[in-house]
């Protein structure tokens, strides 16, 4: 008890600290989450409760200092209130693009998002900043011959291996998702890229959209003879190809979508510099549209930023968030930029079938049931989790349906190319979700539709694709192909990778 008396003050002070981050900081992170039944609760109170010990050890080494602790602790809480005020009331998941926005948006914009809720927030904040900076001042704080010495040393190396076993499991929210974010922001655009020569096109009014799904695996599409009704609108549309043995080694979007959208195979390690699939169309002076609804990751933004149009419909809500907009968002820009008798290449880049399921589609399309009620996973039943994915593969049916509805109406030279990034495993050996090995991870859903005017002008093409659709498909097949579906002179590439060349 003598011992405890001796460090009173310091440990008093690291409870009101905490208390102080718990409250500001990392309970943000936490109070959107869907749960549902004791399993559920048990497992996300564990998981903040280690998420905030960690952050325990990591401040209490900064308060050893002085000069450490009262430059840096009112900045950092200061700066993780404010990023904890957006995620408590705007469920807005903090990630690079987010940071992206911060830094390069306009100064009337953020005048316009200040608000009294936010006012009140930040004197709140600074309030209990100024109070504990008083009380470190105050008393003996700094004492390293302390048992919360112990302690914090077992609080950082719990981070470490937290982040060992499950990369993402504390750098995925507050206060580690900011800096994180921060470092992903300075570090963005890594890809190289060569310069590209000059190139011409032969094509005539190529109007290509390709659609770039999230998730969805080829499996459990109606049109590969999956037993649900899951392309109820695609099944009465003539001109389809669905390909059913598609393959990738990338199991996660930012790998991925660097090799689609480039010349690089799937066994490059991107240490000598790719052609930009965006770029090389520019060049040729096909018009290029980028609409996308994922907050662009830095393995893939330079695409984004290199098309002539882009937009992010939803830039605030990332993945991670619960508020996410819905893909049919997409739509209203997209028939907008589509223009008919244009060569023209639209990227329409979906949230698709990323988990959490149920914030991908709206309540119509909720027609297999029983869905998930609880985030975490192990609460869930089978059933549950197909059942909330098979609706978002019925949402993508809508989605598809309702982008060529509106191309067929243009009567244009057209083509749509749907591909998702990657499959999903869907409890296949007790696995769920992606970023993971696995068939349904690595078999991809892929379709193409063709307009009327395309078979028409270019039947051997239709034909060509029709007979590649009953063999196995690479995902680096998209940069010859779309090199040669419009007919580009003057860029190397690997003709035997090309849907089209027999």
């Amino acid at each position: 008890m003598e011992a405890l008396k001796k460090f009173k003050h310091q440990i008093i002070f690291h409870l009101i600290v905490n208390f102080a981050i718990t409250a500001f900081v990392t309970l943000p992170s936490f109070v959107h989450y869907p749960l549902a039944g004791l399993k559920g609760y048990l497992f996300y109170t564990a998981h903040f409760l280690a998420l905030q010990f960690s952050v325990f050890g990591f401040v209490y080494f900064i308060s050893l200092n002085r000069f450490a602790f009262n430059f840096l602790f009112p900045i950092l809480f200061t700066l993780f209130s404010v990023a904890g005020y957006w995620v408590y009331f705007h469920d807005i998941a903090i990630s690079q693009g987010i940071i992206q926005i911060s830094l390069e948006t306009t100064p009337d914009i953020v005048v316009g998002l200040i608000s009294w809720p936010l006012i009140t927030y930040l004197i709140l904040s600074l309030a209990l900043c100024l109070i504990i900076l008083k009380l470190y001042n105050r008393w003996n704080i700094r004492q390293l011959m302390s048992p919360l010495t112990i302690l914090a040393v077992m609080a950082v190396i719990s981070y470490f291996a937290m982040e060992s076993y499950k990369h993402g499991a504390f750098t995925r929210r507050l206060p580690y998702n900011v800096i994180y974010a921060i470092r992903e922001y300075a570090d963005r655009n890594q890809l190289q890229l060569k310069k590209v020569p000059l190139v011409t096109t032969e094509a005539d009014s190529l109007n290509i959209v390709f659609i770039l799904g999230e998730s969805a695996r080829a499996d459990h599409l109606e049109l590969n003879g999956y037993h649900r009704p899951t392309n109820p609108l695609l099944l009465k549309r003539s001109n389809i190809i669905s390909f059913s043995d598609t393959f990738t080694p990338f199991t996660y979007t930012a790998q991925s979508l660097r090799q689609i959208l480039t010349d690089a195979t799937f066994t490059d390690d991107y240490s000598q510099p790719k052609y930009s699939l965006i770029d090389v169309l520019n060049k040729a002076g096909i018009e290029s549209n980028w609409i996308g609804n994922q907050t662009p990751e830095k393995s893939f933004e330079i695409f984004k930023d290199q098309a002539r149009f882009s937009t992010i419909i939803d830039p605030m809500h990332s993945e991670l968030s619960f508020q996410k907009a819905y893909d049919d968002q997409l739509l209203p820009d997209f028939k907008r930029v589509f223009i008919p008798g244009k060569n023209q290449f639209t990227v329409l880049h979906m949230m698709g079938s990323h988990w959490w399921y149920e914030t991908r589609y709206p309540e119509t399309f909720r027609q297999f049931l029983p869905v998930v009620d609880n985030k975490h996973i192990g609460s869930n039943s089978a059933d549950q989790m197909i059942n909330s994915y098979d609706n978002t593969i019925l949402y993508l049916d809508y989605f598809i349906d309702q982008t060529i509805e509106h191309i067929q109406k243009q009567n244009a030279n057209s083509l749509v190319i749907y591909l998702s990034d990657h499959g999903e495993m869907l409890g296949e050996d007790g696995m769920w979700l992606h970023a993971q090995d696995g068939r349904g991870v690595s078999n991809p859903a892929m379709l193409i539709w063709y307009s009327d005017k395309f078979k028409t002008r270019y039947p051997e093409i239709v034909e060509e694709l029709a007979t590649r659709s009953t063999g196995r498909v690479n995902l680096d097949f998209v940069f010859p192909t779309i090199i040669d579906l419009y007919r580009i002179n003057g860029i190397g590439h690997d003709k035997t990778k090309s849907l089209i060349v027999k």
